[in-house]
């Protein structure tokens, strides 16, 4: 990935355009960070072996592939967890994305080798950058990624099989954003400056803790 040079870009974007927060939310000029973890990974390697899991998580990445467009990128950033960077992309059409991506993971039949066939689902968790497009320099691209990690987590331990997202409200307060630590997000929720999107039936429940999910 060449992330430097997607910032600069993303931020280029927005500097450049006019309009109000509202009009520019509908441009695809963002960059979407989405963390995506196959659920209950675990289990599959512990039933099938790792040569099985192997396989899932090949065909896992070739899913991210086609469900997203080719000027975007799919990285594994470790175990069964795969960071997407969509780029030139659209804020409020992240759910569309992410939605794709769920369903597909979740109608494929993942061979696992000896005629086997099993199924899947993952969990998301997306945010975007910048993250204030008025205030670029208050959330790093950095907090972002860890802002979507959380956001991942909080779709674990919501039920799985969803996804969930961070936005900021349309007035937020950049100085309350200002260099605020992730373990903030439940506080600033509370306080109207975030809002949830969610694919989780009636929002969801979410436990904003970093604790591991169980089973994942």
């Amino acid at each position: 990935m060449t992330i430097g040079e997607d910032v600069a870009r993303a931020n280029r974007n927005h500097r450049d355009v006019t309009g109000s927060k509202k009009e520019r939310a509908l441009l695809n000029i963002d960059l979407i960070f989405i963390m995506v973890d196959l659920d209950h990974f675990k289990k599959v390697n512990d039933d099938y072996g790792h040569a099985a899991g192997d396989r899932v998580l090949q065909q896992f990445a070739a899913i991210l592939g086609k469900a997203t467009r080719e000027s975007d990128t799919s990285v594994r950033w470790g175990g069964e967890e795969f960071l997407v960077v969509a780029r030139n992309a659209c804020r409020n059409d992240a759910a569309i994305l992410l939605e794709r991506i769920r369903s597909r993971v979740e109608s494929h039949p993942f061979d696992v080798g000896d005629g086997l066939v099993i199924r899947c689902t993952c969990s998301l968790g997306f945010t975007f950058y910048p993250f204030l497009p008025d205030a670029r320099e208050v959330i790093s691209w950095e907090q972002a990624i860890e802002l979507s990690d959380r956001c991942l987590y909080a779709a674990k331990r919501g039920g799985r099989n969803a996804w969930v997202g961070i936005f900021p409200t349309i007035d937020a307060d950049p100085s309350r954003l200002r260099q605020f630590p992730p373990s903030q997000v439940e506080q600033l929720l509370r306080e109207g400056i975030l809002q949830v999107r969610t694919s989780l039936p009636g929002g969801g429940e979410l436990d904003w803790s970093k604790a591991e999910p169980d089973g994942r």
